[in-house]
């Protein structure tokens, strides 16, 4: 596949999702195998060209993370500073994911980067991503939502049961789950969850 004039940032985004970073972090190792497979003109060596660049993809995958450009992926960028959350350290480790707007991006744009037959690990990935879904729509909170959006006050142990999580858990925690569930609702093009999303986190903070 040819990379055209696109930056290496939307390049790697693209090969993220095709490796299943919609539903779960992936290593930068494979993600950089996946690139060079891609877009081998953009992600090899110079001199050996038949070896993936590495760090080329860690770079790129740094400034998808930037604001400037979306904030598209989500994860590991090189030595940590600071004193990182748990929740940070841990998806440190796992490696990086698309956000709910890199999922938005890939959406709009995969297509214009060549389509690739999907996977059945992506396949496998999507079906995952709808059972949780479906545990949640048929979860008595979002049953409530739906009866009556306006009146919609959950407590935050029910929050809790629905987005399985300490009552206790710190903010971080609760955002991470939040963020997951609106991007599970945007791989699998599921409407009207948005508004349920960000009504749960306004339910949330004010029960804090």
């Amino acid at each position: 596949m040819s990379s055209g004039d696109r930056p290496n940032r939307e390049l790697v985004t693209y090969a993220l999702g095709q490796l299943g970073g919609e539903f779960q972090p992936v290593h930068t190792e494979d993600i950089a195998i996946k690139c060079h497979k891609l877009f081998p003109d953009a992600f090899s060596w110079t001199k050996y060209p038949n070896i993936p660049d590495k760090d080329i993809v860690r770079v790129a995958l740094t400034d998808a993370r930037k604001e400037k450009y979306g904030a598209m992926v989500e994860g590991r960028a090189g030595q940590a500073t600071g004193q990182p959350s748990k929740t940070q350290r841990k998806r440190a480790l796992d490696g990086w994911i698309l956000t709910e707007s890199g999922v938005t991006w890939l959406r709009s744009e995969a297509g214009k980067l060549d389509s690739i037959e999907e996977t059945r690990e992506l396949r496998d990935h999507r079906q995952k991503a709808l059972r949780r879904l479906r545990r949640v729509l048929e979860h008595r909170v979002f049953i409530s939502f739906q009866e009556d959006p306006q009146e919609f006050s959950p407590s935050l142990g029910d929050l809790a049961s629905l987005f399985r999580c300490r009552v206790d858990a710190p903010a971080h925690v609760w955002d991470a789950r939040f963020a997951d569930l609106a991007r599970d609702a945007t791989v699998s093009d599921k409407q009207g969850l948005s508004e349920f999303v960000e009504n749960c986190s306004k339910a949330c903070e004010q029960a804090r």
